[in-house]
């Protein structure tokens, strides 16, 4: 009886086992979930069918009817909204006599819903370089990020223009490449105003970033230019000031 007894017991705890583990993965498929959910910031429905389709690839108007005990005709007007967005497409699939099947699937651009750890990875690789390689090769490397933005600036210019046309350009290129650029004008010097640092993490560990920015306005516009403000430093914007008499 008490072999018996002990057999059952471990029966018991391994069945407890098998619940907990069950529930632990709801639960963490449910986080993961509802994590999605602040990012996508779609439709309810609409961000189920994103989450199916990332768990399975591919799927039909049928399979996400019954998974999400919707409609066919409901299925299609969410995915007609999801299309139209850039997130979803479909494909064709010969299934013998009839009809083909349509299977819709994510697109490239409904990857970016979903939370990434970009920052991390560059800051981890930034600082194994750092620790291999030294502090010189962290120079260099925001020497060449320079190097290309200034290029970039450089050849979008518009040639024998004035003082203003020129920080107008650099301000929208800026505001293209997400660093929420302003131009504004006083009466003696153009303060060119960035509210958002989209390598904010990086630069706040490593601060040669900022002074090879400020290197690039300088090269860019003149040795004149200098920064009153920075992000890095709390304050609300990276704001450079561009004399009005700079020699062109």
């Amino acid at each position: 009886m008490a072999t018996v007894a002990k057999i059952l017991s471990s029966y018991h705890g391994k069945v407890l086992h098998i619940i907990f583990y069950k529930f632990y993965l709801q639960i963490s498929e449910f986080m993961v979930f509802c994590n999605m959910f602040t990012y996508i910031n779609e439709n309810p429905t609409r961000e189920k069918i994103i989450f199916l389709l990332k768990k399975n690839g591919s799927l039909s108007i049928e399979v996400l009817s019954r998974e999400l005990h919707i409609t066919s005709m409901g299925i299609r007007q969410h995915l007609l909204s999801l299309e139209r967005k850039g997130y979803i497409t479909y494909v064709t699939k010969r299934q013998g006599i009839g009809r083909p099947a349509f299977l819709y699937r994510l697109t490239e651009k409904a990857q970016n819903l979903f939370p990434t750890v970009y920052d991390e990875f560059i800051i981890d690789t930034f600082r194994d370089i750092e620790n291999n390689e030294g502090k010189q090769k962290i120079d260099e490397l925001f020497k060449w990020r320079k190097n290309r933005l200034l290029k970039d600036l450089k050849e979008s210019l518009p040639e024998k223009k004035t003082l203003r046309d020129k920080l107008s350009t650099i301000t929208n290129l800026l505001d293209t490449k997400g660093y929420l650029a302003e131009l504004q004008d006083t009466n003696n010097h153009y303060s060119l105003k960035i509210f958002h640092c989209p390598i904010f993490r990086l630069s706040s560990e490593y601060k040669e970033a900022c002074r090879h920015d400020l290197q690039m306005f300088k090269e860019l516009l003149g040795k004149e230019v200098s920064r009153q403000e920075c992000i890095i430093d709390g304050d609300t914007s990276c704001t450079y000031t561009i004399p009005k008499n700079i020699p062109l």
